[in-house]
């Protein structure tokens, strides 16, 4: 009963203090990328695995993919997974890894026009290595870079939301007449 009491206490103080849970971030796409293609060129595979997934990222923010037509493109540059050694044990072997991945994007308009400029996107994980468990560990970073290109699309998607636009050019003022004055 006791306890029971000190947690509802604690929840209180930590609702009344303005204390609340850390919520994912809501936002919205710019209305000109409602309608997007997504694109690898220097896969030679029509469907690379980052491609779906960032495609997937942009459909759950209602954004509504398309393959062809004069939509603007999210090209994707390329993608680098490089594990390196944190930790070694014993024996000299490695026993902990940072995997470290990059993502190169950039926004392109209709007719080839640069819209945002090319971005590097790194997400970054650690993973404890047993060599006496190898198959577990592949299972293992395959999962953990699974997950990595997930945040890496994630990351683009808020990228775009921030896409403000292409600066339209400045209306033409007209300088205020001059005023005569009378000698």
């Amino acid at each position: 009963m006791r306890r029971l009491v000190a947690v509802w206490l604690t929840a209180l103080l930590l609702a009344g203090c303005g204390f609340h849970l850390r919520r994912a971030r809501e936002f919205t796409l710019p209305a000109s990328l409602a309608v997007l293609r997504v694109s690898m060129p220097t896969s030679g595979l029509k469907y690379p695995g980052l491609v779906l997934v960032v495609r997937r990222a942009l459909e759950d923010r209602g954004v509504r993919i398309i393959n062809h037509g004069r939509a603007p493109a999210v090209v994707l540059g390329g993608e680098m997974m490089t594990p390196v050694v944190v930790t070694l044990n014993s024996n000299g072997g490695a026993s902990a890894y940072l995997l470290d991945y990059a993502v190169t994007f950039s926004l392109m308009g209709p007719g080839g026009k640069l819209l945002m400029a090319p971005r590097t996107v790194r997400v970054q994980r650690e993973y404890s290595f047993n060599p006496e468990n190898a198959l577990a560990m592949a299972r293992e970073q395959s999962y953990l870079e699974r997950r990595m290109r997930v945040s890496a699309a994630r990351q683009i998607v808020w990228a775009l939301a921030a896409y403000k636009g292409p600066l339209a050019p400045a209306p033409a003022v007209a300088a205020p007449p001059h005023k005569r004055h009378a000698p």
